[in-house]
C-alpha cells in the first residue's frame, strides 16, 4: 500500500513539474509597454529587435506626462506619411483610448494626440483601407460587439458605421478581406479562437463551420493577417509565461469552405532580456508591404520589478486546452 502511495506521489510531483515547465505557476510582474519598428527587404526569418528603433513609454511621456502605457500598434502609410495607431492608457482614467504617431521616414515619430475615445475600453486599433476609404476595427469587447469605425477625415474623426458581430466579447479581432475570402479571427474568454466569415465587409458575419482553429496558450491574435504566397500568416500571442510573453506565427490555408492551420514559427518575437523596454515580453506585430519593401511595428513590455505572482488556475486551464489542441492536431 505504501509503495502504491509513494508511486502516486512521485507521478503527481512529476506532473506538477512538467506543467510548471510548460507554463510556470509563478509569473513575473510586468510594467509599461513600448513600441518598436523597422524595415526589411523580405519577410524576415527573425527580427533583430536590438537593431531597431524604439518609441518608448518615456518618449510618449514627454508629450503626455499622464501616460500609463502604450500598446497594440497598427500602421498604415498614406502618401508620404506613416501613421501608427495604438492603445493609449492614461493614468487614473479607466477606458484606454486610441492614440496616433506620425512619421515621414518611418524612423522618427511625433505624437499627434487622441484620435478615438469612447466610454468603454478601446485597444487593438486595426486600421485598413477598403474601397478608398479608411476603416478601423478596434477591440471593443467592453461594448459586447465588434464595431466598425470609418474615418470621416483621415486620420481623425472616426465614427461607428456598422456592427459586424453582435452580442460577443471578442478579444483582438483581426480581419482579412479579398475578392474570394473575408474572415475575422478573435479570441473568447475561454482561450479559444473564433473564426467568422462573410461575403463582404458589410455582409452577414457568421461563425465558420470549423470555428475554432486554436485554443490554449496560443489562441489570441497578435496582429494583422499577412498575405503570403502559400497562405495567410497570422501572428498569435503566446501566454505560456504570462500575458504578452511572445508571438508565434501561424499559416492558414483556405480551400473553398475549409482550411488548414499550421504553426510555422514558434516565438517569432519573445522576451528580450537585454532590452529593458522588452524584457518582460512582446505581444503584437503588424507587418506589411510598403513601396517595394516590408515595414513592421511591434510592442513589448518591461519587468515592473523582481516580484512574481502565483496563478494556478491559468496554468491548469492553459495546459488542459493545449492538450486538447494537441489531440485535435493528431
Amino acid at each position: 500500500m505504501r509503495k502504491k502511495v509513494f508511486i502516486v506521489l512521485v507521478l503527481f510531483v512529476c506532473l506538477i513539474l512538467y506543467l510548471n515547465t510548460r507554463i510556470p505557476f509563478y509569473r513575473n510582474v510586468s510594467g509599461p509597454w513600448s513600441l518598436g519598428y523597422g524595415f526589411s527587404k523580405e519577410y524576415p526569418d527573425s527580427i533583430s529587435v536590438s537593431k531597431n528603433k524604439i518609441y518608448s513609454y518615456e518618449n510618449l511621456n514627454i508629450d503626455n506626462d499622464s501616460t500609463q502605457f502604450m500598446a497594440d500598434p497598427f500602421f498604415v502609410k498614406e502618401k508620404d506619411t506613416f501613421y501608427i495607431f495604438f492603445e493609449h492608457k492614461i493614468k487614473n482614467i479607466h477606458p484606454a483610448k486610441i492614440g496616433l504617431l506620425t512619421s515621414k521616414d518611418g524612423y522618427n515619430y511625433n505624437y499627434k494626440g487622441t484620435v478615438l475615445k469612447e466610454k468603454f475600453h478601446l485597444s487593438y486599433p486595426q486600421v485598413f483601407k477598403y474601397k478608398n476609404e479608411y476603416y478601423m476595427i478596434p477591440e471593443t469587447q467592453a461594448a459586447e460587439n465588434v464595431l466598425l469605425y470609418k474615418a470621416e477625415k483621415f486620420p481623425y474623426n472616426w465614427k461607428i458605421c456598422d456592427t459586424l458581430i453582435s452580442n460577443i466579447k471578442l478579444k483582438d479581432p483581426s480581419i482579412f478581406l479579398s475578392d474570394t475570402l473575408n474572415i475575422i479571427a478573435g479570441s473568447d474568454a475561454n482561450l479559444t479562437m473564433q473564426l467568422y466569415t462573410s461575403n463582404s465587409l458589410f455582409g452577414d458575419w457568421k461563425l465558420h463551420k470549423n470555428p475554432n482553429p486554436l485554443m490554449g496558450s496560443e489562441s489570441r491574435p497578435g496582429g494583422r493577417f499577412y498575405n503570403a504566397k502559400d497562405g495567410l500568416i497570422l501572428p498569435v500571442q503566446n501566454s505560456s509565461h504570462g500575458y504578452g510573453y511572445g508571438i508565434s506565427l501561424y499559416k492558414f490555408k483556405f480551400n473553398k469552405s475549409n482550411y488548414e492551420v499550421e504553426k510555422i514559427k514558434n516565438l517569432f518575437l519573445k522576451r528580450q532580456k537585454n532590452i529593458p523596454e522588452f524584457n518582460a515580453g512582446m505581444h503584437q506585430l503588424d507587418i506589411q508591404d510598403i513601396d517595394g519593401q516590408l515595414y513592421y511595428v511591434y510592442d513589448g513590455n518591461r519587468l515592473k520589478n523582481n516580484d512574481t505572482q502565483l496563478n494556478i488556475k491559468a496554468v491548469l486551464k492553459m495546459n488542459f486546452l493545449d492538450f486538447k489542441q494537441w489531440l485535435k492536431n493528431l
